[in-house]
């Protein structure tokens, strides 16, 4: 894919633009790279597909780039500072990414599609699967399928806390508006709100879970010592087209990143 230029809005709505958010990190020292995949499933045909990333966080002004030259089943991808080449100075730590993928073939579902995040630095390398892509709804469509959630898109994830993870809550939020995740926590009584802050908008934010994981949890012996083990869904209130949520799993000592599941 090549680059067209900044401050380009797709238009959207169609049953065949997707969506989808995820977090990258960037420092002095810590490169984010971003691999497409864009998929109908087992469509063979290698259409165009318009792809638009756009990039937001704390101390970034928001901006989209279009990617131009992308195919259905081709992979392909692109390194965040290239597309983005003021992100240096203007921001050191987490940012979010939305990625819309859009193809003129009106009856493709691209829902199969995939995004893939890289971390890289000279002491680690970290890879994780973007929350899955998800058609992007018309505020004022009444289709009969439009809001609904199939049971597959539940929100859910394990969450480890051991003496070798320290797990923590990233919630990315590309709206514009104050979000309090609603979250679920299990409990061998039953379940509980899982106590987070607020995300102010178009920002990216790390809860650390260790706290409230260990609360009144049930801990697990293993060959490596004591954990606890939880798992998180979404509350009812939840939507995915508000945000995404990453458990995020940390070296306890060097606090790098080591693995990254997506809820």
């Amino acid at each position: 894919m090549s680059l067209r230029g900044e401050d380009v809005r797709m238009e959207r709505g169609s049953a065949n633009t997707v969506v989808t958010r995820a977090f990258c990190i960037t420092t002095s020292a810590i490169r984010s790279r971003v691999h497409f995949f864009p998929s109908a499933g087992t469509t063979a045909g290698h259409y165009p597909v318009s792809c638009e990333v756009t990039l937001f966080g704390k101390g970034i002004e928001r901006r989209s780039v279009r990617l131009e030259g992308g195919r259905l089943n081709q992979p392909d991808g692109i390194r965040l500072e290239d597309a983005f080449p003021a992100l240096d100075q203007e921001t050191s730590g987490m940012c979010g990414i939305e990625v819309v993928f859009e193809c003129s073939q009106g009856r493709l579902n691209l829902r199969n599609s995939r995004l893939i995040v890289e971390i890289v630095s000279p002491q680690f390398s970290l890879a994780y699967s973007a929350v899955p892509f998800a058609p992007i709804a018309e505020p004022n469509d009444e289709s009969p399928d439009a809001g609904k959630r199939d049971v597959q898109d539940e929100m859910i994830a394990v969450a480890i806390q051991d003496s070798r993870t320290l797990p923590s809550l990233i919630v990315v939020n590309p709206t514009e508006e104050l979000l309090r995740p609603d979250l679920v926590r299990a409990l061998p009584e039953g379940q509980a709100a899982l106590p987070v802050g607020t995300v102010a908008p178009l920002s990216v934010v790390e809860f650390p879970l260790d706290e409230s994981l260990c609360k009144n949890a049930a801990h697990h012996e293993t060959l490596w010592g004591s954990a606890v083990v939880e798992k998180l869904w979404a509350g009812s209130s939840w939507g995915r087209d508000r945000a995404a949520c990453y458990v995020l799993y940390r070296d306890p000592i060097s606090k790098r990143p080591i693995t990254v599941c997506a809820l």
